[in-house]
Order: C-alpha cells, then sequence, then structure tokens
C-alpha cells in the first residue's frame, strides 16, 4: 500500500490530478493499521519475557520518528485546520478496522499427511474468525482495560495541543524516547510480573500528572481576549491561544510537548505489555491488540469532534482538559485491578479466553483450535 501511495503522488505531480492519490491515502491507512497491529502482535508473542518490553519500545520509537517526517511535511506545508482535521477523522475511522487483521494472522489452511495422501483443510471459517473476535469480550479484564484504551487518546485529542514549531515536534517526540525507561522497569526480572506492572503503572500515573498540569498551566496564561474573533471557530481559537505562549511563555509551552510526548509513550507502551503479559496464543494477542487500536481510534474521533464542538465561551476555559483530564485518571483505576491479578503463569488463549480466571499456560490447551474440514482436495503421490 506504500507503494501505491508513492506512485500516485508521482502520477499526481505529473499528471495534476490528485484523484487517485486519495485513493491511495485511503487504501495506505488501511494498509498501514493492517501492518501495524501484525508487527505488534509478533513483537508480542516470540521475545522472551526478558526482551518483550524492550522489543516493544525500539518498535514503537522506530514508529514515532517516522511519524515525525509526516509532521514536519505538515507544518512545512501550512496545511489547514481543515485539511488537517478531516484527514485525522479518516485515518482514526480506518484504525477501526483494526481487529480483522487477526483473519490473517490466523492461520487459515494446514496440510495434514495421511498414508501418503495430501489433506488441505481449512481451519477455522470466517464467520468463527469474527465470532472468535468478538469473544475477548467474555473476558472481565478485557472489559477492565476499554475504559483505558478510550481515555488517553481522548485526553490528547480534547488538550488539543497543536505543534506551532518544529522545536515542539522534536521535544514531543524526544519525550517518547522515554519509554525506554519503562520498558526497563517491566523487563529487567528483578521482581514478579505483578510487582513490575504495578511500579510502571505508578511511574504512567506522575507522568500523566505533570503532562495535564503543564498543559492547563500553559492554557491559563492570561491573554487577551479582546483580540479573539467571535466569529472564529473552537478550534480555531485553540490554536490562537497556543501559539501566542509560544511568544508569552516559551519555556512551558516546550515543557508541554515534552511531557506530553512522554506521557503517550508511556500509555501506549504500558497497555500493549499488559496484553503481552496475557497471552502468548498468537491469535488471541491478534484480537487483542486489534480490538486495543480500534477503540483507541474510537477515543481520537470523540476527542477531535469535543474540541470543534464545545461552545465557544468555554473555549478559553479549561473545561474540556479537565474532563479528559479526569477522565483518564479513572481509566487507571479498572486498569489496576487488572495488573494486580497478573501473574507469572498468565498465558490465556482462544479456548479459555472465556475463563475469567488466570491459567497455567499448560501445553495441554494447544487444543483449543477446531479443524474444520471444508473444501477438501485429494492430491494422490506416486512412490517417487
Amino acid at each position: 500500500t506504500s507503494t501505491l501511495l508513492f506512485g500516485s503522488v508521482v502520477a499526481g505531480y505529473t499528471t495534476g490530478n490528485m484523484v487517485f492519490h486519495k485513493a491511495a491515502t485511503i487504501i495506505d491507512s488501511i494498509g498501514y493499521d493492517f501492518g501495524r497491529v501484525a508487527t505488534l502482535v509478533v513483537v508480542l508473542a516470540y521475545p522472551s519475557e526478558r526482551w518483550k518490553a524492550r522489543a516493544l519500545a525500539l518498535f514503537l520509537i522506530m514508529e514515532y520518528f517516522s511519524m515525525t517526517i509526516g509532521d514536519l511535511i505538515t507544518v512545512s506545508s501550512q496545511a489547514s485546520d481543515d485539511t488537517r482535521y478531516k484527514m485525522s477523522i479518516v485515518a482514526l475511522s480506518l484504525s477501526c478496522l483494526a481487529p480483522f487483521v487477526s483473519l490473517a494472522i490466523a492461520p487459515v489452511n494446514k496440510i495434514v499427511r495421511n498414508n501418503g495422501v495430501y489433506l488441505i483443510a481449512r481451519e477455522t471459517t470466517l464467520r468463527e474468525e469474527i465470532t472468535g473476535t468478538l469473544a475477548i469480550f467474555k473476558n472481565k479484564y478485557m472489559l477492565l482495560l476499554l475504559p483505558y484504551m478510550f481515555s488517553y487518546p481522548f485526553l490528547f485529542s480534547a488538550a488539543n495541543v497543536p505543534f506551532p514549531t518544529i522545536l515542539a515536534i522534536v521535544l514531543y517526540d524526544v519525550g517518547k524516547i522515554f519509554i525506554v525507561l519503562m520498558s526497563l522497569t517491566l523487563d529487567v526480572q528483578w521482581a514478579s510480573r505483578r510487582t513490575r506492572g504495578l511500579v510502571s503503572l505508578a511511574m504512567l500515573v506522575v507522568f500523566c500528572i505533570i503532562s495535564s498540569a503543564v498543559t492547563i498551566a500553559i492554557r491559563s496564561k492570561k491573554i487577551d481576549t479582546s483580540t479573539i474573533d467571535p466569529s472564529w471557530s473552537s478550534q480555531h481559537t485553540y490554536e490562537y491561544i497556543m501559539n501566542a505562549a509560544v511568544t508569552n511563555d516559551r519555556v512551558l509551552l516546550l515543557t508541554t510537548y515534552f511531557f506530553a510526548g512522554v506521557a503517550s509513550s508511556f500509555v501506549e507502551l504500558y497497555g500493549f505489555w499488559v496484553i503481552g503479559t496475557l497471552t502468548n496464543d498468537i491469535k488471541a494477542s491478534a484480537r487483542f491488540v486489534g480490538t486495543y487500536q480500534s477503540v483507541m481510534s474510537i477515543g481520537g474521533m470523540v476527542g477531535y469532534q469535543l474540541v470543534r464542538g464545545i461552545p465557544h465561551h468555554y473555549t478559553t476555559s479549561n473545561i474540556p482538559t479537565y474532563i479528559s483530564f479526569g477522565m483518564t485518571l479513572l481509566s487507571f483505576i479498572p486498569m489496576y485491578f487488572v495488573v494486580r491479578r497478573i501473574t507469572d503463569t498468565n498465558d490465556w488463549t482462544l479456548a479459555s479466553i472465556s475463563n475469567n480466571e488466570s491459567t497455567n499456560g499448560s501445553a495441554d490447551r494447544s487444543s483449543e483450535t477446531i479443524t474444520v474440514v471444508a473444501d477438501v482436495k485429494y492430491q494422490h503421490l506416486d512412490d517417487n
């Protein structure tokens, strides 16, 4: 899909017609989300316990800095607010397709040799795969994770901290590098999974509080409201307030971006680590990760709509930030109960996904797949 997008850019500049480019952008967004879930599943399923969080941190850092290039292009090209908003909504909407990447990850065909005959059997039907994806909600701990998944993208969308300068973008991504600290806390075997998880959760809460505090502080700076045109949209007024801080208090503004980068990366890494401790089953992991990304996208869309839809007289206040900050803190409470039940033997599979208690991860549960023979073809082989 990325190759298709590159070709559309070349074709657009050659012919002057960007219709193909718009279609390719949508296709590339779908491909990106599918690829991201697939990569995360592999990263979570295969590294040993000692390297799981660090491997995930490395992947996220590479992803963050590739996205930085796009941010720099957006800032330098001075894309309009309306264009950025529409592109964000389209991208987040397409991200909701992420769980269905599990259909590609779950093995579809299986070759069984029986007395010189190759039996090609479909392991599960499409309907069974979709049913399996929805089955993760039978687990009460997955339900407890939903507020956490929803709240943090809602927080950063509603806080609405635009990037007025290239330096702000760089500091935001430098803050994201600090997920290495959390990955070491989660990976280094100095304590049980539960202890490492609770310590990291405490780190996460502290950095989210700091991030929200500096965001509220920068937006609380006194600005001459007489310079605000009543006809401006809520989004435009937000940007005016934040951009005014570039000259009013540059240090506080840049601090805001740094801690926002730290907090957002910590929240994402921690959520994926919790999922990775629940199962090493690649099918179950695909469903968990896909749902995680979809719920995050929904939270982001609601946050964007909140920013643009709030009454104008609330635009210069901190009410949206207070609401989103409170939601995020509340979402840490159910996450605490999930982490408190993590043990060093957690390994949920698709067969045990409806079991609300942790299992021992024994090899006996490898029989959770149900082989459904369909479209059977026989190929007789000669003795040679």
